[in-house]
């Protein structure tokens, strides 16, 4: 079988609960980014929506208290990941080493608690873009804590008004964390495999002359998977779905001048990952691709990214697709097998 937890954070039932979920992602990702875009600071409206659609992602666990406690757990994760990598990043040998910790933590956790396991993957995301983006903006940091409180506002409400079933739960966090702290399912050698393959997305994409290398990191760390041959189709929808979102994110905002539309069209790209994840993996992987690409390419460019930095990006996410699957078939095979 495949893994469960991305079924867990992605997973919706049809009907009128897709369209609560979607507006709830909306609402927690929209009012930072488009709020303080609005306000004439963009670089914080993206740390705030950003990080409003990760802390909306970690939602997962049995109670509510529960729920809220993995995504107070997740905001505070991102935060540290991505101050870490904002202040100590700049020189490709610190960068190198962050992203090495950051990817062999999630890697080592990726088959605990299901909450443990993307809060980690996130947090090693946040790590990158501190390390690429080296963002510098003071009100960055308030954007950051709006951010996981319009996540975790929204979800409270979307319970509270809709009455919303909790999510199933595999296991308790107690039991989670000893399956963390001993690398269960996973272990050091995929925990390794993964965190050299993102260090060399990092090298390897730098060394090619790409304008922003981390992008190739980026993608290593969403569609690496630890299930290595098993998941062979699924990691191959997350690669071309991560592809896909490039085109479409570039034909979304060509032409479009004003920041606020295109944190817009961020806001409802987030927004559609879910109900994607829910049709295909790859449709979720492009519409969070989208999200993605609009948002960075607005806190460093103040608008939709320029057409040469279409085939950039489409250069750069090449190089980290491939880092990725042959990574994956590296871990799998010194395993002589995989977990089901």
């Amino acid at each position: 079988m495949l893994p469960s937890f991305y079924r867990d954070v992605f997973g919706i039932a049809p009907g009128p609960l897709s369209l609560i979920l979607f507006a709830r992602v909306a609402l927690a990702v929209g009012v930072p980014l488009i709020g303080f875009t609005w306000a004439g600071e963009p670089v914080a409206g993206v740390v705030g929506g950003a990080v409003a659609m990760f802390v909306s992602l970690c939602d997962v666990g049995v109670t509510r208290r529960g729920r809220v406690g993995t995504m107070l757990l997740g905001l505070l994760a991102i935060a540290g990941g991505g101050v870490v990598g904002d202040r100590f990043g700049g020189s490709m040998p610190v960068d190198m080493g962050l992203v090495l910790v950051a990817t062999f933590v999630a890697g080592w956790v990726s088959n605990s608690h299901p909450g443990l396991a993307v809060v980690a993957r996130f947090a090693a995301l946040a790590t990158v873009a501190g390390v690429g983006m080296q963002l510098t903006d003071p009100v960055a940091a308030l954007a950051m804590l709006a951010g996981g409180a319009c996540a975790i506002a929204s979800a409270w409400a979307s319970w509270a008004v809709f009455r919303l079933p909790p999510d199933k739960d595999f296991m308790d966090w107690r039991a989670g964390l000893r399956r963390a702290l001993a690398g269960a399912g996973a272990g050091p050698w995929f925990a390794l495999c993964f965190a050299l393959t993102a260090a060399a997305s990092l090298a390897a994409a730098a060394s090619l002359g790409v304008n922003r290398p981390y992008w190739a990191t980026f993608t290593v760390i969403m569609t690496m998977r630890r299930e290595g041959t098993v998941s062979y189709r699924l990691t191959a929808q997350y690669m071309a779905g991560t592809l896909l979102g490039i085109p479409i994110a570039y034909a979304l905002s060509h032409g479009v001048a004003a920041p606020v539309l295109v944190a817009l069209l961020a806001t409802l790209a987030a927004a559609s990952a879910r109900l994607g994840m829910a049709i295909n993996p790859g449709l979720g992987f492009a519409a969070f691709t989208v999200f993605l690409m609009l948002v960075i390419d607005l806190a460093l460019h103040g608008a939709g990214a320029p057409l040469p930095l279409l085939a950039a990006r489409l250069y750069d996410v090449a190089v980290g697709c491939a880092l990725a699957m042959a990574g994956t078939l590296v871990a799998s095979a010194r395993r002589g097998g995989v977990d089901t």
